[in-house]
């Protein structure tokens, strides 16, 4: 199950590398750039993987040095995944405080 919610969070991810609709050439060259920082980003390390009947919980620490694309990143994350059907499942990610 956990390969599942794994390939999910891949395929989110490429979500962001949707094209700009604006044909302006400045906003292709940010959007580039962006993509290349987004690349170049560490990711999320998961720990204490716990998979509980219909729930998936785990702590995520950021695997690097932050890289802020899009924001500020958050060093630590608690994710709860629900399996609610065979083919939905919802993802919570939150401060780790």
């Amino acid at each position: 199950m956990i390969n599942i919610i794994l390939l999910g969070l891949a395929a989110c991810s490429s979500l962001t590398y949707a094209a700009p609709v604006s044909p302006d050439p400045a906003d292709v060259a940010s959007f580039l750039t962006r993509r290349a920082a987004v690349d170049a980003c560490p990711g999320y390390t998961a720990s204490n993987v716990v998979e509980n009947g219909d729930t998936l919980t785990a702590d995520l620490t950021l695997s690097g040095d932050a890289c802020n694309a899009y924001s500020d990143d958050i060093k630590d994350l608690k994710l709860l995944v629900e399996y609610q059907t065979s083919k939905y499942q919802h993802l919570y990610f939150a401060h780790a405080y």
